[in-house]
């Protein structure tokens, strides 16, 4: 089995450049700039950052003012939990105790919009799920909003899990990696209240932040399983009607953390719209889970979309690859997914054809063939 990069965290830290920035294209109700002299695929950043601009305009309503997109060719070494700086390496990552490796592929910066100071969202990247993260915080910035740290982040993880289909953003809300993560380091009373406490201007460790982030998103996907809406200040009325929050929070994570709360979330796995199924499917992988696997496998053999069977199938090979199977389950899983690599034409030419070359690599057990560069090429379908 090839071997599955570990998922790299998007963080939000307010960063400062001198960068001197060009207008390069306006669209609707956003513009892209890059940094002078530097080159930009314009198509890439359209295809990948308008399915979210509307998505979080759809979600939370309209911008009122032209929102900055800068396109960044460097790389951030974080400092603290709210400070960076660039670097050149556009895909450096740093270790973070207890967690793992971490980049930061892009942030959100309330500047004053001048040129030393500039506002809006940078990034590294032209993943969708990683720009409505983005313009999220940007919202909230546009209309002066100082919610707790916890909340923003949460509220960013649980619009930004999703997948893009046809062209338009659709959201999921499970985040696969913090789940497994924080089941793996729990957190304390102690460590709740100080995430808890920790505002977007208060220095705090590289790691901190990413605990803000995860413990956000628990709490913030385990108010909207219960309320069953998206309007935050709805869900975040509902955390502060609590009269202790350290206690709440305890409870909404423990909740969130619990066994059963993938296995009921991928109900979804059987939901009418393809675009809910493939937001569904896609990240399972991070969860590490036989049970979760055995959904998977299971849910090929009914389905009949092209893209969510290929998600299906590439992420119950990644779990296979992370997780102890029986080896009965095993052979299911073979049965099931050799054909989807083998047959499934996808809208996308190369993606069909790296699901071939998927194919080749597994069946005939060679190093011949390029199976990390595979699924490289089909890491919409997986990587969250």
């Amino acid at each position: 089995m090839p071997r599955i990069v570990r998922p790299l965290l998007v963080l939000c830290l307010l960063l400062a450049s001198c960068t001197s920035w060009e207008r390069r294209q306006e669209f609707e109700g956003w513009t892209l700039y890059v940094q002078s002299g530097e080159p930009v695929e314009v198509d890439l950043y359209r295809a990948g950052v308008q399915p979210a601009f509307e998505a979080v305009e759809a979600l939370l309503g309209p911008f009122e003012r032209e929102v900055r997109v800068h396109a960044l060719h460097s790389g951030v070494d974080m400092q603290s939990g709210n400070r960076g700086v660039l670097t050149g390496d556009g895909a450096a990552a740093e270790e973070i105790e207890g967690i793992g490796p971490a980049r930061v592929p892009a942030y959100h910066l309330r500047g004053d919009g001048g040129p030393f100071s500039p506002s809006g969202v940078f990034m590294t990247t032209t993943d969708t799920g990683t720009a409505v993260h983005e313009f999220v915080h940007a919202y909230f910035a546009e209309r002066g909003e100082r919610l707790p740290l916890w909340f923003e982040e949460g509220f960013a993880m649980l619009l930004g899990d999703g997948a893009l289909r046809d062209g338009r953003w659709q959201p999921d809300g499970l985040s696969a990696w913090p789940w497994r993560k924080l089941r793996e380091e729990p957190l304390s009373d102690e460590d709740l209240a100080r995430l808890l406490a920790v505002r977007a201007g208060d220095d705090h460790s590289a790691r901190d932040n990413v605990l803000v982030h995860f413990l956000g998103w628990t709490v913030v996907f385990d108010l909207y399983r219960e309320y069953g809406t998206l309007d935050w200040q709805h869900l975040l009325e509902h955390f502060r009607q609590a009269p202790d929050p350290v206690a709440e929070a305890r409870r909404r994570m423990e909740h969130t953390l619990a066994d059963a709360t993938p296995l009921e979330w991928l109900a979804r796995l059987q939901d009418p719209s393809p675009a809910v199924r493939l937001a569904a499917a896609r990240g399972t992988w991070k969860l590490h889970s036989a049970e979760v696997h055995a959904l998977l496998v299971q849910a090929i053999f009914t389905e009949e979309d092209p893209e969510v069977r290929a998600s299906l199938a590439v992420n119950a090979l990644a779990t296979a690859s992370q997780t102890r199977l029986r080896r009965r389950q095993e052979g299911r899983m073979w049965r099931a997914v050799l054909p989807v690599l083998r047959d499934t034409q996808l809208p996308d030419p190369d993606e069909s054809s790296a699901l071939r070359t998927l194919y080749r690599a597994y069946r005939s057990g060679s190093r011949n063939y390029d199976a990390q560069g595979a699924l490289a090429r089909l890491h919409r379908f997986w990587e969250e």
